[in-house]
């Protein structure tokens, strides 16, 4: 059944609440403090609202399917049954649209591509394979189980990984075909045999590199996975533009060097002046755009520039010059860190190396007004945000010991 040629009036309302978001996001979106305290609850109340309709087309969508998926086996259309080799095989995708510069990094026990879960209905034990890869795109991602007689049933994470060269050249959002092959392994008293239970080939859709993943969504719920702790991947501290903006920043400090936390605690602010100077030179200016395209209707995305491009065309939006920023101070030997409220971001660092303090500041503000303009306009918006418990600091530091590295 198809929803949206229905006219499903939820489809409209998910249509319209995400026009609503996204005008609400310009808004908020300025530079300083210039939105008004109600723009600011109106858009967390849109949010919340647009993730509850989400969820509900889901769960309509899931209840519409559910006799053509149980009279196939699954999304993928893979049930050959009893009669025949016994196994009911079932595929769900979990990512869609693929988020493909954080995509390497993803963990597939939590953030999995797909999860295969396969039943055997026969009274005979089976070995079986699984494997999937994206054409042209991956490597195969590959698993081998036992089933038991009569068994219930075993679910499997995949997450093919990416060839390194054909992943940078996604600079666009473009469409790949996903493989997903099911094989049983047999033996007699003398032979082993292979017999391919299943192949069979989805459509998937794969964002540009640099946009964010604010649009991925998970198909079986209906609902963004949370992916927010990957925006550290696009703080790259250690590309030549921002080594090159580094050596500019020690050359505004009086001593002509920059020290990270070697020496007393007051060098750290002057450190981040410094800095801040070197990126007003440079003549960074704020720019308002969250256009991301190949999201859909009431998908909530828009493209990140990666720090080089921001230097190369001298303009940010506050998520661009967050992560620019605290490539920066990163590269600086200084502890940054990313600060996300509702429709915002704004950049941090530790006062003092294992402190645990911190201090803000507004990168939009940049182009238009000195340090200690956007130093309190940043601790200012983090008062507001953290008395209502809606600012979520992201430590590069803790992100790094992650695994989530610098995307270049």
């Amino acid at each position: 059944m198809d929803l949206e040629a229905t006219g499903n009036p939820l489809d409209h309302e998910i249509e319209d609440l995400g026009r609503r978001y996204h005008a609400l996001l310009a808004a908020v979106q300025g530079p300083g403090l210039t939105a008004k305290e109600t723009i600011w609850d109106e858009l967390t109340e849109t949010q919340q609202a647009l993730d509850a309709a989400r969820a509900q087309q889901q769960q309509q969508r899931q209840d519409a399917e559910r006799p053509a998926r149980e009279a196939t086996g699954g999304a993928l259309g893979t049930l050959l049954g009893p009669e025949t080799t016994g196994l009911t095989v079932t595929t769900a995708l979990r990512l869609q649209p693929i988020p493909t510069g954080i995509y390497h990094l993803l963990d597939p026990a939590t953030h999995p591509l797909l999860t295969v879960t396969v039943q055997n209905e026969s009274h005979e034990p089976r070995r079986v394979s699984v494997s999937a890869f994206l054409e042209g795109l991956s490597a195969r991602a590959i698993q081998t189980v036992e089933l038991e007689r009569m068994d219930k049933g075993r679910t499997i994470n995949l997450l093919p990984s990416f060839l390194p060269g054909p992943a940078r050249r996604i600079t666009q959002v473009q469409r790949a075909t996903l493989h997903v092959i099911v094989t049983i392994y047999g033996s007699t008293r003398d032979t082993w045999s292979q017999l391919v239970e299943s192949h069979d080939t989805q459509s998937v859709l794969l964002l540009s590199r640099n946009s964010s993943f604010n649009a991925v969504i998970d198909p079986q719920t209906g609902l963004p996975p949370d992916l927010i702790r990957y925006y550290g991947a696009w703080v790259t501290p250690h590309i030549e533009p921002i080594q090159a903006l580094l050596r500019r920043a020690a050359e505004l400090i009086a001593e002509h060097q920059i020290w990270g936390y070697q020496g007393a605690p007051d060098v750290v602010p002057r450190q981040v002046e410094a800095l801040y100077n070197a990126l007003k030179e440079a003549g960074i200016t704020y720019v308002n755009s969250i256009i991301d395209f190949g999201a859909g209707p009431g998908l909530l995305t828009q493209r990140t520039r990666l720090p080089r491009e921001s230097l190369k065309y001298h303009n940010a939006n506050c998520i661009d010059g967050t992560v620019l920023f605290a490539s920066l101070l990163e590269s600086a030997s200084l502890h940054a860190g990313i600060v996300l409220v509702p429709g915002h971001a704004f950049v941090a660092w530790e006062k003092w190396r294992s402190s645990d303090e911190w201090d803000y500041l507004e990168t939009t503000m940049i182009g238009t007004h000195d340090f200690d303009a956007a130093n309190a306009a940043g601790r200012d918006r983090h008062k507001r945000w953290s008395a209502r418990s809606g600012a979520r600091l992201l430590k590069l530091n803790v992100l790094r010991s992650e695994g989530i590295w610098p995307m270049e």
